[in-house]
């Protein structure tokens, strides 16, 4: 079966694709990410304790010498090796942090970098639609979107 190439051009000027063998598309929804949103929600309370506890648990595998969660299972219980493995692992993780809270900071100081080194110009696509009014209902779930026009190639 034939494949159609659907395309549309975002407001910086870049086509987007989508091929389909059987779907009739009428519009895409595109969108920009935010900057401030995601300085937010990389530096939240919430995700400064999510790391704060893998940061813990790594700390607790090299106390401990192994993953305490995993000696349930006889198989890791006989395995010292893989115990080891999981040791340096930890140690990998950790990158020279000794305490969760350092794991954190480290671990937030590293997304708001990448965060810095993104670029924001770029629009992505939220996904294509075969009517205008599914792609208006689309559209209103996230802040900036725009509808673009699918064109058949």
């Amino acid at each position: 079966m034939p494949k159609t190439i659907y395309t549309a051009i975002d407001p910086a000027g870049v086509e987007h694709k989508r091929t389909t063998a059987d779907r009739t598309y009428t519009h895409t929804v595109v969108y920009q990410r935010s900057k401030v949103a995601a300085v937010e929600a990389a530096t939240t309370k919430s995700a400064r304790g999510f790391h704060a506890k893998n940061g813990q648990y790594y700390l607790d595998c090299i106390r401990d010498g192994r993953h305490e969660n995993l000696m349930s299972f006889e198989h890791y219980r006989a395995d010292t090796d893989r115990q080891a493995r999981d040791v340096a692992e930890a140690i990998g993780n950790l990158a020279g942090a000794t305490t969760a809270a350092e794991y954190a900071e480290a671990k937030v100081a590293a997304h708001l970098a990448r965060i810095e080194a993104t670029d924001w110009t770029i629009w992505h696509n939220l996904g294509w639609c075969g009517r205008h009014d599914l792609a208006r209902k689309l559209a209103a779930k996230t802040s900036g979107a725009v509808i673009l026009p699918a064109i058949q190639k």
